[in-house]
């Protein structure tokens, strides 16, 4: 007797503190995303509701662009624009983000970085924006969640305007 692997689409997957569920029940098997073309661009494996294996990323002509490897939930979790440049990375913790995320433009130009809490889920601690030159915008603090300083730059990346809340 065989086993078959389970299947189903992300958007058929609900989630609820960082555990996926397929009709009610934690989700074994391998979930699917598509872009907006319809094309899949993703394949998830879970085991008992947590990503769990290894994730392939594909480009638009079905090719792989990018294996990660998750453990019980955690890893480095990518997301790629359709020119298969990176768009986002950072680490994940049962769908939560922690550290460090990057993000970046088409051209693959830093466009921003967050620093999540490693402690407090889904606390965001800092974020820091960048123009198209990959020059520095904006930090904005947080403190409990709530923001707590400003600095604002000019276009050449000197301090123009900082305030404490």
């Amino acid at each position: 007797m065989f086993s078959q692997s389970k299947m189903a689409l992300m958007k058929e997957l609900t989630e609820q503190d960082g555990i996926f569920y397929f009709k009610g029940e934690k989700f074994t098997g391998t979930a699917f995303k598509k872009n907006e073309k319809g094309k899949f661009i993703t394949e998830e494996p879970f085991k008992k509701g947590i990503l769990h294996g290894k994730r392939v990323n594909y480009n638009t002509k079905g090719l792989p662009i990018a294996r990660e490897k998750f453990k019980n939930g955690k890893g480095i979790y990518l997301t790629y624009h359709s020119n298969n440049r990176i768009k986002s990375k950072g680490l994940i913790n049962k769908s939560i983000k922690y550290g460090e995320w990057l993000y970046y433009n088409r051209k693959g130009m830093i466009k921003a970085k967050e620093r999540w809490s490693d402690d407090i889920p889904n606390q965001l601690e800092w974020e820091k924006f960048y123009n198209k030159k990959g020059i520095i915008e904006s930090e904005m603090y947080y403190k409990s969640g709530i923001l707590h300083r400003e600095i604002y730059y000019d276009e050449n990346g000197k301090v123009f305007k900082s305030n404490k809340n």
